[in-house]
């Protein structure tokens, strides 16, 4: 008996082959944690460990199964394929993949959806929410509540903000937005239900170029040159890394939740 359902079953190692269950005798199969346990009609017992088990064929006539060995090779991913008398296969039961649907996936399904684009924008401004909060957080000491008001109405409802920082450095924020983009799998586009195009990589491009400009303060008079940018730009992506992963997330869980309503 398994003691505990949760514990990961090992997984077939190399050289691991299949096992047949098969022939005219009677068969049981039983499990330890480690193991099958194959009993046959004169109680003779054969141990089989699963990481040398990579599948099974087991006859649907001569082999009966407990539950708790079928779970164990579910949660070993072991695959079990049924033959009838006639060698025929009768069925097969896999693995319940645990993996949630890829990012990439889930934003393709979401970008389809009717209002898909709407949603995106919904989500768009809620980002950009989210940066100006963490900027009056960061900048408490001198951010007045008319300056906040002013702020959150140009960037979070329009969209505009006061660049200090020089030009160059926003095509090294796409850079940066595109190498991530492709770590995760994602493609620089979403696509609506009317074939409307979402810039991904241009939105997050913006929503951290104007992070970096609301906080540039005196940051955007030493910039002198394209190395002073470049190391500008390293220093900033390195203290403010977990930045897009943020947008990101939440882009994932927006998605997600659309999909379930």
């Amino acid at each position: 008996m398994l003691k505990n359902k949760t514990t990961c079953a090992p997984q077939p190692g190399p050289g691991a082959r299949a096992l047949y269950l098969g022939g005219r005798e009677h068969k049981r199969v039983s499990c330890t944690a480690e193991a099958l346990v194959v009993t046959n009609a004169r109680a003779q017992v054969m141990r089989f460990p699963l990481v040398r088990v990579a599948r099974v064929v087991s006859s649907t006539d001569v082999v009966d199964w407990s539950g708790t060995a079928l779970a164990l090779c579910m949660r070993a991913g072991i695959g079990i394929t049924w033959l009838d008398m006639r060698g025929q296969a009768v069925g097969s039961i896999y693995a319940q993949p645990r993996n949630t649907a890829s990012l990439a996936t889930v934003l393709e399904l979401w970008a389809e959806r009717a209002d898909g684009v709407q949603l995106y924008q919904h989500w768009l401004r809620a980002r950009r929410m989210d940066t100006l909060v963490r900027w009056r957080k960061e900048h408490a000491d001198v951010v007045t509540p008319q300056q906040w008001e002013a702020t959150k109405r140009e960037y979070v409802y329009a969209s505009q903000y006061t660049v200090h920082l020089p030009e160059p450095l926003r095509h090294l924020c796409l850079a940066y937005v595109a190498a991530q983009l492709n770590s995760h799998g994602l493609c620089p586009q979403l696509w609506g239900p009317s074939l409307e195009s979402m810039d991904l990589d241009e939105d997050l491009c913006d929503l951290l170029w104007a992070e970096m400009n609301l906080g540039a303060g005196t940051l955007a008079d030493t910039v002198q040159d394209s190395a002073t940018a470049t190391q500008l730009f390293e220093r900033w992506s390195a203290r403010n890394a977990s930045a897009l992963t943020l947008h990101l997330v939440h882009l994932h869980r927006t998605a997600l939740k659309a999909m379930h309503t």
